[in-house]
């Protein structure tokens, strides 16, 4: 029970931060004030989609069978996501960017928090 009440939690995290990020770069515009940094930011979904589906992935594994290794490969596949999610920080606008790293780290150490044992 503890273990899906975390993966609920963990999925419900996952969701708000994609869809946060999808708001706030609004697919590759620009934001009012012109501070938007568009360097390789028109495929910025590429950068992280294919870590959210193995993430998403890794999350159902767990959830349906919580071994230690399927643990072991959700909480990599967790970081992996929030890597990607950092590598493209450069496209969201400067005024979401503080709120944006403050779910990520929320993020990270919820992953790093999971109890494999």
């Amino acid at each position: 029970m503890k273990t899906q009440k975390h993966m609920t939690r963990s999925n419900t995290l996952l969701i708000t931060l994609l869809i946060s990020f999808i708001v706030v770069t609004g697919c590759g515009g620009s934001d009012d004030d012109g501070n938007f940094n568009n360097t390789d930011c028109n495929d910025w979904s590429e950068h992280y989609l294919a870590q959210a589906n193995a993430y998403s992935a890794a999350s159902n594994a767990y959830a349906t069978d919580p071994t230690l290794a399927n643990c072991q490969n959700y909480k990599s596949a967790g970081l992996n996501f929030i890597d990607a999610l950092e590598d493209v920080i450069d496209c969201v606008p400067n005024a979401n960017r503080e709120g944006f790293l403050a779910d990520i780290e929320q993020y990270r150490d919820d992953i790093n928090t999971t109890d494999c044992n």
